[in-house]
């Protein structure tokens, strides 16, 4: 038996022990006992842009289809979208519970009749269309589904669930409420920690999703209970997860194994060529919200999570490995064979977040290396990549939700690559749902990413392009420095926030794949925007914003878009939250 499966198996079984451990107390459970909550919100937000990203009219032939495909001149765009999410939980006491996100009109485009009618004029009915595009989803769809039971030595969660770690750079649950068990209901820090809509500026819009089984525990309190301590709490967490990715067929040496499997072939789930992805992930943390030394918002917390990724055959192209005497490239000026030598690739983030009064501080960084045989997502031949990647955040200011007035200063960085197309690589965005600013990371580069990375690059083997490169709105490949402020209104329940964002490249590039280009000035500086908001809150249900934001390109941003130089944004949005 190989060793991811026997992991698997492993897992598997003690899921199923627990179970069984647990299951005596359950059967004597009365359905009059279970308990039914819901929690929600149904947003819309109108956005109005100018000079989106502007560059010259493209015309290009979509090679998977040979269909021509224009890519406008956009100065200007307006538009309107919504979501609704439900969160239902039904729980047995504190024993168990089951939980389950339905997203229905997921960030769906108003009034798209794109293929429904020849005539928009009389049209009827809207699609199901994302409003970055794609294929038009479902109009309503189970995201994600998992229960979590207590076991004599812990917690357990199974199923598919949402991941979020400290700020969410690396790992972002993408506004599931709360997914932090460790927050007491009542703490205002509750409110700001993966919660709906506590953005400043901009919205969630994919989250994070994994097949997980968890397992967290309070070891301290174990030996406490053990020792027979009279005061058993602790705060020292530690827990596994084991996580799968991609389960085979991963790597199709036929192309319509893609989309088609004959009913009945379960040889089809997994043919024993160990392709499947598999991730382990360890969390150790200390995690105090009731920390409460100045005041009953402080709170103290600090923790480490881990990831290792890994498959023994990497190639998502395995057409080129026909040859096996072929060359595929060179690795650190040594030529490397066409042998798939499969994936390790390592993660470590560290997180911290402190609350002493008014005095606030929270970062976190992460760190991304290991080597790949393929898998790397951009559109040439498979060969052997290293991963060099790392970004990290630091907020620092005076902070207390429950205070007038506020002041954060934050600084970022996310490394960027000079040549994407050798051996090496270190771009990366951060997650797309950790939002910096209404319009240079949210709109203007994630529009630049996926022209650069999309259109060039499009063909049979990878019809999205190098899709995995596209920021989808996260920072990427940039400096930056971000201080704002809150106001708290005497009219209850309103806020008013102010940003200045100044952002920086970190990496020039000669390369027409390059993100920013060298130029004869060699200027790294994307842009100064400024950004205001207001947000109010009215008939206990009902939030209301309104932001705008004004952006200055900076000469490294122009060597990319030289045909403006300013950008400006007005949107709101309106949502009831329960």
């Amino acid at each position: 038996m190989n060793r991811s499966r026997l992991v698997t198996t492993l897992a598997g079984a003690s899921v199923a022990t627990l179970a069984m451990l647990a299951a005596p107390s359950l059967a004597r459970a009365d359905i009059g006992e279970l308990k039914w909550a819901t929690e929600g919100y149904f947003r819309t937000r109108t956005v109005y842009l100018t000079n989106l990203a502007p560059q010259d009219r493209v015309v290009s032939i979509y090679a998977p289809t040979g269909d021509e495909i224009v890519i406008p001149d956009i100065r200007r765009t307006s538009y309107i979208t919504s979501r609704m999410r439900l969160m239902p939980t039904l729980s047995y006491e504190k024993i168990a519970k089951f939980q389950m996100q339905v997203d229905a009109l997921d960030d769906v485009l108003w009034g798209d009749n794109n293929g429904l009618s020849s005539a928009p004029l009389f049209a009827t009915d809207a699609s199901s269309q994302h409003f970055l595009g794609g294929t038009p989803g479902d109009s309503v769809k189970i995201s994600r589904a998992w229960v979590e039971f207590q076991v004599p030595v812990g917690i357990m969660r199974v199923g598919r669930m949402p991941s979020h770690w400290g700020l969410g750079l690396l790992a972002n649950g993408g506004g599931t409420a709360n997914v932090d068990p460790t927050t007491p209901a009542g703490e205002p820090a509750r409110k700001v920690s993966d919660h709906f809509l506590p953005d400043d500026f901009g919205d969630k819009h994919f989250g994070s999703t994994t097949d997980r089984i968890l397992f967290i525990t309070k070891p301290l309190s174990i030996y406490k209970t053990i020792t027979k301590a009279g005061d058993i709490t602790s705060n020292f967490i530690i827990g596994y997860a084991f996580d799968k990715l991609s389960e085979a067929p991963f790597l199709p040496f036929e192309s319509f194994e893609r989309t088609f499997r004959p009913y009945g072939q379960q040889g089809f789930i997994s043919r024993g060529r160990n392709d499947d992805v598999n991730e382990h992930v360890v969390i150790a943390a200390y995690s105090n919200a009731d920390w409460d030394r100045v005041r009953y918002t402080d709170e103290l917390r600090a923790g480490f999570y881990g990831v290792m990724r890994t498959a023994k055959e990497g190639s998502t192209q395995p057409s080129a490995l026909t040859d096996p005497t072929e060359q595929c490239g060179e690795f650190d000026g040594q030529p490397v064979l066409c042998v798939d030598t499969g994936s390790k690739v390592w993660i470590a983030d560290l997180w911290w977040k402190l609350r002493y009064g008014p005095w606030y501080t929270e970062g976190e960084g992460y760190m991304i290396g290991g080597t790949t045989f393929g898998g790397v997502p951009f559109p040439s031949r498979n060969r052997k990549k290293e991963a060099s990647i790392n970004a990290g955040v630091a907020r620092f200011g005076y902070f207390d939700p429950t205070d007038t007035w506020d002041a954060i200063l934050e600084v970022g960085h996310a490394s960027g690559d000079k040549d994407l197309t050798d051996e090496h690589f270190s771009q990366r965005a951060m997650h797309p749902d950790y939002n910096v600013g209404l319009i240079l990371f949210e709109e203007t580069l994630r529009e630049l990413s996926a022209r650069v990375y999309g259109v060039p690059f499009f063909s049979n083997e990878n019809p999205n392009g190098a899709a995995g490169f596209f920021s989808n709105g996260g920072v990427i490949n940039a400096n930056y420095i971000y201080p704002r402020a809150h106001y708290r209104l005497p009219l209850r329940n309103m806020q008013v926030a102010g940003a200045l964002l100044m952002a920086w490249a970190d990496e020039l590039s000669d390369s027409p794949v390059g993100l920013v280009l060298s130029d004869d000035t060699d200027s790294s500086y994307l842009g100064t925007e400024v950004d205001v908001s207001l947000k109010a809150n009215f008939a206990q249900r009902m939030q209301f914003s309104l932001e705008a934001g004004y952006l200055m390109f900076g000469d490294g941003l122009k060597s990319r878009l030289p045909n403006a130089d300013s950008s400006f944004s007005l949107q709101t949005r309106l949502a009831f939250v329960w």
